[in-house]
């Protein structure tokens, strides 16, 4: 019950910063953020290393939202994101994938009414989140591999030649992809 209520207050606290103007409550939702973290025992630099990771992405999104909604938006976009950001980092280190099916089952039960099965919905929401770290994998041996190989990894490069990368990626996604078809086959889940 308490990772539903856990889940729960999660979604609401990523769909309701968004409603959010003030730059004052940012900041009180910066110091919930720290300090979660310390009661949940994580390390912070661990947390603020895995925000820095994203940061391009998130400097990139506030550009061009300061380009469309001017600077007061593309600020407020960004804060936003980068207080999501670590929420999730929060949230994803205290949740297990089976934990999150359970609670994803759990919250879509209410469906069975219109004979729509909560399992594979949350089976599906696993997978996809499972997915994420085995393409990031992907990435860094095809850059490891390509380097190796004498490519030089610039935007330049990769703009200009991107059948180097995309095809072996690709490949190396669909040949995973059918690993876990057939474990998921051989588990009883098709």
């Amino acid at each position: 019950m308490t990772y539903i209520i856990s889940f729960i207050l999660f979604l609401i606290y990523t769909i309701g910063i968004f409603f959010v103007k003030e730059y004052y409550i940012f900041a009180i939702l910066a110091l919930l953020n720290i300090v979660l973290i310390f009661i949940l025992k994580e390390n912070i630099k661990v947390a603020f290393i895995a925000i820095l990771k994203i940061l391009p992405f998130i400097i990139f999104t506030s550009c061009i939202n300061m380009i469309i909604g001017g600077v007061n938006h593309g600020l407020l976009i960004g804060i936003r994101l980068i207080l999501v950001c670590n929420m999730t980092y929060i949230f994803a280190k205290k949740m297990t994938s089976r934990k999150l099916q359970y609670v994803i089952e759990t919250i879509l039960k209410p469906l069975k009414i219109v004979k729509v099965n909560p399992r594979e919905i949350s089976i599906i929401v696993c997978i996809a989140l499972a997915f994420i770290p085995i393409v990031q994998n992907a990435i860094t041996e095809l850059k490891y591999s390509l380097r190796a190989k004498g490519f030089n990894m610039t935007t330049k490069n990769i703009i200009r030649k991107p059948n180097y990368i995309l095809a072996p990626l690709i490949s190396s996604i669909i040949k995973r992809i059918g690993d876990i078809e057939n474990s998921l086959i051989s588990k009883g889940y098709a």
